[in-house]
């Protein structure tokens, strides 16, 4: 278990899960993928990721493109190379 990753995926999904209650559908998919994230650190993630991992993208797109939230952009971003470094796939 990786605590420092864990704190990183706690923080983004704090920021997230609000938008995904409010049907916020980027903030739905990126709430999937953290919380697979979440559960593979914790080594109880299903056998299979939900697709390919998208939510840095999404996240780009939704909070520093369009938006005003680089910081969490940057938060999401991170999370997704750290665990796609973990699955092999960087």
């Amino acid at each position: 278990m990786d605590k420092a990753l864990l704190e990183k995926i706690d923080a983004a999904l704090a920021d997230i899960c609000p938008m995904a209650a409010q049907s916020f559908e980027p903030a739905v998919s990126i709430e999937r993928q953290l919380t697979w994230c979440r559960n593979f650190v914790l080594g109880n993630a299903p056998e299979d990721r939900p697709g390919l991992f998208s939510m840095g993208l999404i996240a780009v797109r939704e909070f520093d493109m369009y938006g005003d939230r680089s910081e969490l952009a940057a938060l999401v971003n991170d999370i997704q190379d750290l665990v796609q470094a973990r699955l092999g796939l960087r």
